[in-house]
C-alpha cells in the first residue's frame, strides 16, 4: 500500500468519525441522533431498552463527541503513521467497549458499528504490513584501490 493510498485511508476514517460524532457533539441534536438510534434498533427488531439521558449523561455524550470530533480533524490534518495507529488503537477500544454494552444488555446495533471501526482499524494499521522486504539498490561511490 503507498503513503499515499495509506494517508486517504486515514483521511476516510477521520471523515467517518466526523459524520458519526457530530450529532452527538450538540444536546439539543444529540438527543435527536439518539432517537434515531433507537428507532433503528426497533426497525431492525432488537426493541433494546433505552434511558432517557439525563444531565450529566448527556454532558459525558457531548463531550466525548467533541473529543473525537477534534481527533478525527487532527488525522484530517495530518495523516500522519503515528495517528493511523493511535486510530486503530482506539477502533480496537470502542469495539471492546460496545462487545460489553451489548452484553450488558445495549442495542447489539452497536455491532454494526464495531463491524465499521474493526475494518477501518485494520486498513489504518496496515501499512506497511502486506509490503515486501525488498532491498533498495544502495549506490556505488568512488572505488577505493
Amino acid at each position: 500500500m503507498t503513503q499515499s493510498t495509506h494517508e486517504k485511508i486515514v483521511r476516510v476514517g477521520a471523515a467517518y468519525d466526523v459524520l458519526a460524532m457530530a450529532p452527538f457533539a450538540l444536546p439539543v441534536v444529540s438527543i435527536w441522533a439518539y432517537s434515531l438510534i433507537q428507532w433503528l434498533d426497533h426497525q431492525l427488531g432488537f426493541d433494546s431498552p433505552f434511558s432517557t439521558l439525563d444531565p450529566t449523561a448527556m454532558f459525558l455524550l457531548n463531550i466525548g463527541a467533541w473529543a473525537y470530533l477534534v481527533w478525527g480533524f487532527v488525522r484530517w490534518r495530518a495523516p500522519t503513521r503515528e495517528h493511523a495507529r493511535l486510530s486503530a488503537l482506539l477502533r480496537v477500544i470502542v469495539v471492546v467497549l460496545q462487545v460489553v454494552a451489548v452484553s450488558g444488555g445495549a442495542s447489539p446495533f452497536l455491532l454494526v458499528l464495531g463491524a465499521v471501526q474493526l475494518v477501518l482499524a485494520v486498513l489504518e494499521f496496515s501499512h506497511g504490513l502486506f509490503e515486501r522486504n525488498v532491498a533498495k539498490p544502495t549506490q556505488q561511490g568512488a572505488r577505493s584501490s
